[in-house]
């Protein structure tokens, strides 16, 4: 590896250090005073780092219980699975399955948020950082579909699976329900593939 790639390397590795000592202070935060009761100066002292920094990683204080970019990789994924020429459910179940559910043997950090924001997840601020994650998750999957109109075979289906996504997703923050993503595996696979049959019938 050459200097320069050795030289990015080393910055990307120490951005993801820097995101995981601001998510770590965060959740010890919380933990000991609650999320209304933690500010974000608070968070960048404990994390000692400056304002402007925290900003760099997360917008805002509850985007620190949130996994951060998960709807950029489901759609990284579709892309790959979709010029592979999977069919466009089985391609989105694939994506979901492989980023929503993440490490097989997640850290600790992460087992901590997971937990953590299931139970803040009634805090208006909360779920309504959680419910702007689902759009854009949405609005993503639906763009990722529609730059492959040769998996089209039905008019807006881009369009009719972004807001597929965006509807479970929503009524299962509704429910109660909970879990680190938003809905189960099978569910998922349940409603795409019924979604499938009916186009092909």
């Amino acid at each position: 590896m050459n200097a320069p790639a050795q030289a990015a390397t080393r910055r990307a590795e120490q951005k993801d250090r820097t995101r995981e000592d601001i998510r770590a202070a965060a959740l010890d935060l919380f933990e000991s005073r609650g999320l209304e009761g933690t500010t974000i100066d608070d968070i960048a002292a404990e994390a000692s780092i400056g304002r402007r920094t925290f900003f760099r990683y997360f917008s805002c204080k509850e985007a620190v219980l949130f996994s951060g970019g998960l709807f950029q990789e489901i759609a990284d994924d579709l892309h790959s699975l979709l010029d592979e020429g999977v069919p466009p459910m089985r391609a989105l179940i694939k994506a979901i399955e492989r980023d929503a559910y993440g490490a097989d043997d997640p850290d600790e950090v992460t087992i901590r948020r997971r937990r953590m924001r299931v139970d803040l997840l009634e805090k208006p601020a909360v779920a309504a950082y959680y419910r702007s994650e689902i759009a854009r998750t949405a609005q993503v999957v639906t763009d990722v579909l529609r730059a492959h109109p040769e998996h089209a075979r039905v008019k807006y289906l881009p369009e009719m699976v972004g807001g597929l996504l965006h509807t479970m997703t929503l009524a299962h923050l509704e429910s109660g329900e909970t879990h680190h993503f938003s809905v189960d595996a099978d569910t998922w696979r349940q409603a795409l593939l019924a979604l499938e049959r009916g186009f092909d019938e």
